[in-house]
Protein backbone atom coordinates (compact mmCIF):
# COMPACT_ATOMS: atom_id res chain seq x y z
CA UNK A 1 0.00 0.00 0.00
CA UNK A 2 1.47 3.40 -1.02
CA UNK A 3 0.95 6.09 2.31
CA UNK A 4 0.65 10.00 1.83
CA UNK A 5 4.38 10.78 1.92
CA UNK A 6 5.21 8.01 -1.17
CA UNK A 7 2.52 9.31 -3.17
CA UNK A 8 3.68 13.04 -2.29
CA UNK A 9 7.46 11.94 -3.12
CA UNK A 10 6.23 10.27 -6.77
CA UNK A 11 4.01 13.24 -7.55
CA UNK A 12 6.94 15.89 -6.80
CA UNK A 13 8.88 13.72 -8.99
CA UNK A 14 5.97 13.70 -11.90
CA UNK A 15 6.38 17.39 -11.45
CA UNK A 16 10.22 17.67 -11.65
CA UNK A 17 10.49 15.60 -15.20
CA UNK A 18 7.94 16.94 -16.48
CA UNK A 19 9.41 20.65 -15.81
CA UNK A 20 12.87 19.13 -16.97
CA UNK A 21 11.50 17.81 -20.60
CA UNK A 22 9.04 20.70 -21.33
CA UNK A 23 12.23 22.95 -21.10
CA UNK A 24 12.10 23.03 -25.11
CA UNK A 25 11.13 20.81 -28.12
CA UNK A 26 14.15 19.44 -28.63
CA UNK A 27 14.09 17.88 -24.71
CA UNK A 28 10.51 16.95 -25.43
CA UNK A 29 10.98 14.91 -28.50
CA UNK A 30 14.25 13.52 -27.42
CA UNK A 31 12.25 12.40 -24.63
CA UNK A 32 10.10 11.14 -26.10
CA UNK A 33 12.17 8.78 -27.79
CA UNK A 34 13.86 7.70 -24.90
CA UNK A 35 10.87 6.48 -23.74
CA UNK A 36 9.63 4.78 -26.55
CA UNK A 37 6.55 6.73 -27.85
CA UNK A 38 8.54 8.11 -30.82
CA UNK A 39 11.08 6.46 -33.46
CA UNK A 40 14.74 8.67 -34.24
CA UNK A 41 13.28 9.42 -37.59
CA UNK A 42 9.74 11.00 -35.71
CA UNK A 43 7.19 8.06 -36.36
CA UNK A 44 5.39 6.95 -33.58
CA UNK A 45 6.30 4.03 -32.48
CA UNK A 46 4.34 1.01 -33.51
CA UNK A 47 3.90 -0.05 -29.70
CA UNK A 48 1.54 3.41 -29.93
CA UNK A 49 -0.03 2.81 -33.28
CA UNK A 50 2.64 3.78 -35.45
CA UNK A 51 3.79 1.66 -38.44
CA UNK A 52 5.05 -1.83 -38.13
CA UNK A 53 8.28 -2.78 -39.36
CA UNK A 54 8.11 -5.26 -43.01
CA UNK A 55 10.40 -8.16 -42.76
CA UNK A 56 11.13 -9.19 -46.26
Amino acid sequence: MTSDAQRAAIKKMIERHTKAVTTSKKAARDSLIKEGVYTRDGKLAPSYGGPEKKFA
